[in-house]
């Protein structure tokens, strides 16, 4: 016979299962307006609570380089909670656009082996979409 403690266990574990979400999933957007980029990262917020310091991490997991692979500076614009979501914003400079930009991102690869990571870029009149999983490197936007 099973006893009521290791039954009530097992349902406040099957609970805390279903609250927390199922895939692990960022996105981000990049905007290009003039010599300026605004990017937008979505992560849920408790698989990033044990990352660390915020934006040393960030620093070291995501950036952009331009079409001659110099490095651009992205600037924290601020991080907010939604919900679930943490939302990072940060802007940066782009004299030469992003028309053959290099991106690295590999948030939150490094805790999770099925961490897919979308960045959606618009920039010159058009759209693309670039996906990270881990062990990619940098790609380059078209």
């Amino acid at each position: 016979m099973v006893g009521r403690g290791w039954l009530l266990a097992v349902l406040l574990g099957l609970t805390a299962a279903v609250r927390a979400h199922p895939t692990h999933t960022s996105s981000a957007e990049l905007v290009q307006r003039e010599d300026s980029v605004r990017v937008a990262i979505r992560v849920f917020a408790d698989d990033l609570a044990e990352a660390g310091a915020l934006l040393p991490y960030l620093e070291e997991r995501f950036g952009l380089e331009d079409g001659r692979g110099r490095p651009i500076v992205l600037r924290c614009d601020g991080a907010v909670r939604e919900g679930d979501v943490m939302v990072i914003r940060l802007r940066g400079r782009v004299p030469a656009g992003l028309a053959g930009a290099r991106l690295r991102n590999g948030v939150l690869t490094d805790r999770f082996a099925d961490q897919v990571n979308v960045v959606r870029a618009a920039y010159d009149g058009r759209t693309a979409t670039l996906i990270f999983t881990r062990g990619d490197g940098p790609k380059a936007l078209p």
